[in-house]
């Protein structure tokens, strides 16, 4: 939305009855879309906490804007900021509700004054190349011969863009442009954006060349910030600078994998391989068919020489072989006559105890035959013998048969389950027992129990 725009509202809005929450949101809402730019000179209070920090800003005509930026804001600038320093600010307009009160809310902060900007370049200097984003070490290293290039600069710039591709060669290099701004509050994140937009989108680019023409310190602001340097230091791909005049150092030129003093030199360090290349490409056809000669001079040399050695390898070759070939035939046959050998002793031992065997054999079936005979001979022998073995056994257990005891009177006594009952202290009272008798048995209940120890009844 632009500032002299006015502001329309429609008839619906007018009649609706807000709540005071609701009508500072709807402001805000308004109000959001109105970034602007704003410079002036900060106020003599300024209240720091730990998200935020406010602070008035002031210009002469005594206007006052009250501002609040978070932290974040404040410490990319690498310095605090102090009552009468003179800045930029971007950012929008907003209705604090608890308060009722216009603040601006700011969103980036630029320093105004060669003085505090060289400050604030050495300050952020030290602190970055002790962080390690000017090492050389992380450096990426250009491809010998670049073909693909990422220009990131201004179109509208004094000559930047057009000084870059005057002095570009004509190597087939294929160029892609993304315009933008190169000084002012806006810049920033134009460039971040643009050198993230190249890693995400053309990975495969060869080269990002960052350029603009020459320019005081608060013109070159953009490339004095930390946030370019550590775009720059997350970059897959490498990145060339070419900023201002040969004099000009900024942290981006510190933090970029090449430095070139200006744009033109930037490019003359893309041509140089190129050149190198047209001019060698000369002197190597000049020696091309000198050495296309020579090589075929000692490729002839060499099947010259093989050829006549050939034939006296091949005879050296083919006796080495029939020797070793007669040899392992001389051994094969000693083998082979060893083994006949050992087989032809095998085979007399085994006729030898073979007959042994045979004859005990014979025996031992003879053996079985007469014991087998004299088995069948004494079958009524041994048939009495087993009988009067079982009888004589039979009268030891019979006066140890529970039937002879109940004969004489004896009676045994075990519970409804079966179990043998030997002492009555393990009954119960009206528990069920079985008497088994000679003839018959009788169940009964236990009425009383009496425990007998020796001749004593309990």
């Amino acid at each position: 939305m632009r500032i002299n725009q006015s502001l329309k509202v429609e008839p619906i809005i007018e009649e609706k009855v807000f709540t005071v929450t609701e009508f500072l949101d709807f402001l805000n809402e308004v109000l959001k879309p109105c970034r602007a730019i704003v410079q002036g000179e900060i106020g003599e209070k300024i209240h720091s906490y730990p998200n935020y920090v406010f602070f008035n800003l002031l210009d002469k005509n005594n206007s006052v804007l009250k501002c609040f930026a978070r932290r974040e804001a404040i410490e990319s600038l690498g310095i605090e900021i102090e009552p009468g320093m003179e800045i930029k600010v971007i950012g929008y307009p907003e209705i604090r509700k608890e308060r009722g009160e216009l603040k601006f809310q700011v969103e980036r902060i630029e320093l105004v004054g060669e003085g505090i900007l060289k400050k604030q370049f050495e300050i952020l200097k030290k602190k970055l190349a002790a962080l390690g984003y000017f090492a050389l070490e992380r450096k990426k290293s250009l491809p010998r011969f670049c073909e693909n290039i990422g220009l990131i600069t201004s179109k509208y710039g004094k000559g930047a863009m057009k000084d870059f591709r005057t002095h570009l060669g004509n190597f087939g290099f294929h160029i892609f442009f993304y315009d933008v701004r190169v000084e002012g509050l806006l810049a920033l994140p134009e460039i971040t954006e643009a050198i993230n937009y190249f890693n995400q989108n053309f990975p495969k680019i060869d080269v990002l060349v960052l350029t603009r023409g020459g320019g005081d310190w608060e013109s070159l602001q953009p490339f004095n910030s930390e946030e370019i340097v550590k775009t720059i230091f997350s970059s897959k791909i490498p990145i060339l600078t070419g900023i201002g005049h040969e004099d000009d150092e900024t942290l981006a030129d510190l933090a970029a994998d090449f430095k070139a003093s200006t744009p033109t030199h930037a490019a003359k360090i893309l041509n140089e391989n190129w050149k190198l290349a047209s001019t060698n490409i000369y002197e190597f056809e000049k020696n091309l068919n000198f050495s296309i000669r020579q090589i075929f001079k000692n490729v002839k040399e060499k099947i010259i020489f093989f050829e006549k050695n050939l034939t006296n390898e091949v005879m050296k070759e083919t006796l080495s072989k029939k020797t070793r070939l007669n040899g392992l035939m001389i051994n094969l046959n000693l083998y082979f006559q060893n083994y006949f050998k050992e087989f032809e002793i095998l085979e007399r031992e085994f006729r030898k105890n073979f007959l042994k065997i045979k004859t005990l054999i014979k025996n031992q079936e003879l053996k079985i035959e007469q014991f087998l005979e004299n088995l069948i001979k004494n079958k009524s022998w041994w048939q009495k013998k087993i009988e009067n073995l079982l009888r004589q056994q039979e009268e030891k257990l019979i006066p140890s048969s529970p039937i002879l005891k109940l004969k004489q009177g004896y009676t045994i006594t075990s519970d409804e389950f079966g179990k043998m009952i030997k002492d009555p202290v393990k009954l119960k009272i009206e528990q069920t027992i079985k008497t088994k008798f000679y003839k018959g048995q009788v169940l009964s209940k236990v009425k009383k129990i009496e425990k007998k120890y020796g001749s004593r009844t309990i």
